[in-house]
């Protein structure tokens, strides 16, 4: 008898084995795939029912239909076409199959883990039109055998898009959840920010409808005071919504909410890494302690092409730049500046006294206010 037939006799006068733990273990012998039918042949030849409880996993292969049901029933309402599977077993599991394959020095065979998740993968597979993929799949499935619960995480879907605002005392951005500080929880249900009014939380609101998400990320391209307009072209921002079960869902490019209108919105295949470099229009209305005349203002004309340097934010020696500056007096104390400028700059530290330098106070001499800033444009 042959060295390996005679491993496989062992094998199989010393443990009861199903016909899927018996396929796996002796696929090295006979060099063949691990399969069903290979350990229910051997199984038959050596006199051996498949009835009897598996040494290694307890029969687990005959109860996946339990914890199947329970993924098709969660993964109902999912729009998915790829997933991965992970499992968590009994610690017993792993350990007797490491038994029987040390004991008969059979290596290079997929373990207990690997055939369970196997053949899992290719029942979802049938079941739900989809195909498992190792590498950014659109759902994810944990399932755990300890306690028989699974857990389903969907892939992010990512956004960008413009904002204008063209009413005044709306902030940009939402509170954060004082009760999970942004994370989530049931005071916020789950969206990690408080109930009121601000540009997050209508493009958030938005989006979890749409998408059918749990929370919304939003990273901005600069941002505004909630007395600023934003005009032109609108604000540039990238979003990533976690979770959603309705990633198929078609997007309008624009469309109007309440007090904001969104512009050239469209699904992008991940978000940009770092921060992004951007250009700002700006119109500033300034108000002045003392009456200031068109002479003082012709001042202003040294700034443009000139360098902003602000102690606080240049740490890496970075210093921002103003290109183009256009003013007119308004009033006995007020004129109107225009801008077009680096973003990232502190405008109303650049306007009044401050450790910006230069500064439009310093450079007048005389005490300056931002009564108004409105972005016109924002280019990236």
């Amino acid at each position: 008898m042959k060295p390996q037939s005679v491993t496989i006799s062992k094998i199989f006068k010393n443990y009861d084995l199903c016909e899927y733990c018996a396929g796996r273990l002796i696929s090295k012998f006979t060099g063949k795939p691990s399969s069903k039918l290979l350990g229910k042949k051997y199984l038959k030849k050596f006199s051996k029912s498949s009835d009897t409880k598996c040494y290694i996993c307890k029969n687990i292969f005959q109860n996946l239909d339990i914890m199947l049901s329970n993924i098709y029933e969660k993964s109902n309402n999912i729009d998915f076409k790829t997933f991965n599977l992970g499992l968590t077993l009994k610690n017993s599991f792993l350990e007797k199959d490491d038994h029987i394959k040390s004991k008969f020095k059979i290596k290079g065979i997929e373990n207990i883990k690997f055939g369970i998740s196997k053949e899992m993968a290719k029942k979802i597979s049938q079941k739900t039109k989809s195909k498992r993929i190792l590498v950014n799949p659109e759902m994810f499935i944990q399932a755990n055998f300890k306690d028989e619960s699974c857990t389903i995480q969907t892939k992010p879907i990512f956004i960008y898009g413009r904002y204008n605002k063209k009413i005044r005392k709306l902030p940009q951005k939402q509170s954060s959840c004082k009760k999970c500080n942004g994370i989530g929880c049931h005071n916020c249900d789950f969206k990690g920010f408080e109930n009121i009014e601000s540009i997050e939380g209508k493009i958030s609101n938005f989006l979890i409808k749409k998408f059918d998400g749990t929370q919304v990320k939003i990273n901005w391209i600069g941002g505004e005071d909630q007395s600023s307009l934003v005009l032109g072209k609108g604000r540039p921002f990238f979003v990533k919504i976690l979770n959603p079960k309705r990633r198929n869902r078609t997007l309008r490019k624009s469309l109007k909410l309440e007090d904001i209108s969104l512009l050239d919105l469209k699904k992008i295949s991940a978000q940009p890494k770092g921060s992004i470099p951007f250009k700002s229009k700006v119109s500033i209305i300034i108000d002045t302690k003392k009456p200031i005349s068109l002479i003082q203002l012709k001042k202003l004309q040294i700034l443009e092409n000139s360098k902003i340097h602000d102690p606080s934010k240049d740490k890496k020696g970075n210093s921002r730049q103003i290109y183009e500056i256009h003013y007119k007096k308004l009033g006995k104390n007020s004129f109107l500046l225009d801008l077009f400028a680096d973003g990232g700059i502190s405008l109303k530290s650049f306007i009044q006294n401050s450790v910006v330098t230069p500064n439009v106070s310093e450079l007048l001499e005389n005490s300056c206010k931002c009564k108004s800033l409105d972005f016109k444009n924002i280019i990236i």
